[in-house]
């Protein structure tokens, strides 16, 4: 389920940012700086281009853009398990 950004507490979304930051980039590479990259990160979080999307069943939250979550929720594969994972 998506999570709206102002229901975290500073602390959590900065975790979730520097997570994704690193996760999406790693630590080498890129020549950005992770400060720079966190930047693009909260104004993409501002305009709804990435949400927080929390798992029920992994119990976990990550950021995730909104196009893949709207792209797998329109596939037509079954492999896909859509659950809760997609609501809105």
């Amino acid at each position: 389920m998506i999570i709206p950004v102002e229901q975290l507490s500073d602390e959590a979304l900065d975790g979730l940012i520097k997570e994704f930051c690193l996760r999406d980039w790693g630590l080498n590479e890129t020549e950005q700086p992770l400060a720079e990259r966190e930047h693009y990160v909260k104004r993409a979080l501002e305009k709804g281009e990435l949400v927080v999307l929390f798992s029920e069943l992994h119990e976990s939250a990550q950021l995730v853009s909104r196009q893949s979550i709207e792209m797998a929720a329109s596939s037509e594969d079954p492999s896909i398990d859509r659950g809760s994972e997609f609501s809105q």
